[in-house]
């Protein structure tokens, strides 16, 4: 975690160093990542980086369960909290597909967990977080049972989860790109694709995506 002096730094250095991390780990992989990399980027000396962070894996864990998840709880706000289960599936759905659209290299970074790597403690802290945000579905989903709009069946909460999320998850990243006709990493390169994806577009995408859940795990679809 950051120590105390990275939070006594000037917030436009401190914002600066934070945005170069996240362009860094976006881009690459963790082992590829450099701290050089990221403090010529943010133009400070390498050797000050060590007065705000332990080490390279001190920043990458921080950015992944602190900063990202901070951010993207601002940018979705109340929208997941309105309405009935399936009204807020959906929106939960629209703002990943909004977030990846206008924060590229902060949804690359969140989804970063889900990438292998032969780094023991990096996967260990990939795992924690990939667990964390099955916790979080499977939470809504059991939302979902108790208020009656999903059906119970032989299909267990667990599993449900883990199908659902795929859908919302890589398979749906997938679906913006090929929307979208760009490779992931022109998508993180260029605001011109990003663009295509309007509101609009991304509500009936989302709209599909929840009629797809409804049918197979839906009350009213039994």
């Amino acid at each position: 975690m950051p120590k105390s002096t990275f939070f006594g730094l000037p917030e436009e250095r401190r914002d600066r160093l934070v945005r170069e991390a996240i362009a860094e780990f976006a881009d690459r992989t963790y082992a590829e990542a450099s701290l050089s990399q990221i403090a010529r980027r943010a133009r400070i000396p390498k050797g000050s980086f060590y007065q705000y962070f332990e080490d390279k894996l001190d920043l990458y864990r921080w950015l992944l369960t602190e900063e990202a998840p901070r951010r993207k709880r601002e940018f979705v706000g109340a929208a997941c909290l309105e309405g009935d289960f399936w009204a807020r599936l959906e929106a939960l759905i629209e703002r990943g597909m909004a977030f990846l659209v206008e924060h590229p290299r902060l949804a690359r970074l969140s989804a970063a967990a889900a990438d292998p790597t032969a780094d023991v403690e990096v996967r260990a802290l990939h795992r924690a977080i990939c667990e964390a945000g099955v916790a979080e579905l499977r939470a809504l989903l059991a939302q979902g049972l108790a208020s009656g709009a999903l059906r119970a069946t032989d299909t267990s909460l667990e599993v449900a989860t883990r199908l659902v999320a795929a859908v919302i998850g890589p398979g749906l990243t997938d679906v913006v790109l090929q929307e979208l006709g760009a490779e992931l990493h022109e998508v993180l390169a260029s605001d011109s694709p990003r663009k295509q994806l309007g509101p609009r577009r991304r509500r009936r995408l989302a709209q599909q995506v929840v009629r797809l859940i409804r049918g197979g795990l839906g009350a009213d679809a039994a």
